[in-house]
């Protein structure tokens, strides 16, 4: 069976629920299972071996964020701004990111539903680039 797992990656924080799929990926691979972990926004923080550290970054956090708050970057070339979705500036940049708060994620919620008609689309398309 192929089965894809999308997890929210918390960046510097440690997360239950990543802890769970990343458990959870592990078991089903051990069971023969070809399962492809996806981790959105911002790197997993595990204490077991990350289940998705050969997939690249899908939303990459940093590029949403500004593709949602400042109008001129969504019109720049995603050749310009994919470097911001790698692992290793994630990691870095969300260790020092305050916790995000649910109302001031409404808009991008919102954005993200209207699929390609939302902010994001640019970012939906591009940022799966590693």
């Amino acid at each position: 069976m192929k089965i894809v797992q999308i997890t929210p990656g918390a960046g510097g924080m440690y997360c239950g629920g990543c802890f769970r799929d990343n458990t959870l990926v592990k078991s089903l691979r051990d069971e023969g299972h070809e399962v492809l972990m996806v981790p959105l926004y911002l790197p997993l923080t595990l204490e077991d071996a990350d289940q998705s550290s050969e997939t690249p970054i899908f939303f990459g956090g940093i590029n949403v964020f500004l593709d949602q708050t400042l109008g001129f970057f969504r019109k720049l070339p995603a050749s310009w701004t994919a470097w911001l979705n790698r692992r290793s500036i994630l990691k870095r940049i969300s260790k020092h990111a305050a916790q995000t708060r649910p109302e001031d994620v409404g808009e991008l919620t919102v954005s993200m539903l209207m699929g390609e008609d939302g902010i994001s689309e640019k970012n939906s398309i591009n940022s799966f680039t590693g």
